[in-house]
């Protein structure tokens, strides 16, 4: 992942695909009830990397995206296409969080 001679694109790229694998990581057990009810503090690891991973991926991707190398370029896009799916899903929920949570419920 941080090895020397990659830029961001290629980062970008590697972030996007570990940003899918943690996305799966998380929603998959969850639809599979695959977690029990008292896992506690140990089931925000997963969210808590796909987030990471997520904001990487972006981060990267826009740096590489203005890269002159056309292979980083290609990266980039492919990091933030990658990244898109958490993101559009994390904020979707996120609004629908913020809507229970600030609205009145009477």
């Amino acid at each position: 992942m941080f090895e020397s001679g990659i830029g961001a694109g290629v980062r970008s790229d590697r972030f996007g695909t570990w940003s899918l694998i943690t996305f799966l990581l998380v929603f998959l057990p969850i639809s599979a009830a695959f977690f029990p009810i008292g896992l506690g503090p140990l089931a925000w690891v997963p969210v808590i990397a796909c987030v990471l991973t997520t904001l990487s991926a972006i981060g990267c991707g826009l740096v590489g995206i203005f890269s002159r190398r056309r292979e980083q370029r290609r990266g980039a896009w492919h990091g933030l296409l990658k990244a898109a799916v958490p993101t559009l899903v994390g904020g979707f929920f996120g609004l629908v969080f913020l809507a229970l949570v600030y609205g009145n419920w009477e």
